[in-house]
């Protein structure tokens, strides 16, 4: 009986160790990823208000006042062609990507989203040119873009492109993938 119990406890521990199977790590290029380019993953719609008194010189009798608004559409993402060597490492089935710092893709500040909401000039003033407008423009769109780290554009592409890696690389077959992300050198302006 003894005898028995022990064949049996032997046969079923072969029997489960046989059916544990060893997966092999995916044979695939982890840098071919490179090849799609700029991956633009977050969007952001955002506007400014544009307000401007203008008082003129001493010699000018009245003043002129305006208020127009702007709208910008800005995409941002990760550039997969900065991938460097190393930026990618493999140990068996685990994956660990250094993704390069996320950026800003795309800026359009429409003409059409842009709009003089109001105008008042008095006195012997003349209205705002066309020319004094555009330039009011190109100093909202230059304010949109420094402020844009208040928003949160940035990291929304981070972590959108890290999901993206993510289900990329596990389709490939591997079991853990890791995303970490370069910190942004910053520009002196």
């Amino acid at each position: 009986m003894r005898y028995t119990l022990f064949i049996f406890l032997f046969i079923s521990g072969l029997i489960s160790s046989c059916g544990e199977e060893t997966k092999e790590p995916p044979k695939a290029d982890v840098y071919e990823i490179k090849n799609i380019g700029l991956l633009s993953t977050s969007e952001y719609t955002v506007g400014k208000i544009i307000k401007l008194t203008d008082d003129g010189e001493w010699y000018a009798v009245g003043d002129r006042k305006i208020l127009m608004s702007c709208k910008a559409k800005i995409k941002a993402g990760v550039d997969l062609k900065k991938l460097r060597e190393g930026d990618i490492t493999v140990s068996g089935n685990t994956i660990t990507i250094l993704l390069p710092p996320a950026e800003m893709t795309s800026f359009v500040m429409e003409p059409k989203l842009t709009h003089t909401e109001m105008e008042s000039v008095s006195g012997l003033r003349d209205r705002f040119s066309q020319s004094e407008k555009n330039n009011y423009m190109r100093q909202a769109e230059n304010a949109i873009k420094r402020d844009m780290n208040e928003t949160k554009i940035l990291k929304d592409a981070e972590n959108n492109a890290a999901m993206f890696l993510e289900d990329f690389y596990e389709q490939m077959g591997f079991e853990k993938v890791i995303v970490k992300h370069k910190k942004a050198e910053l520009k002196n302006e």
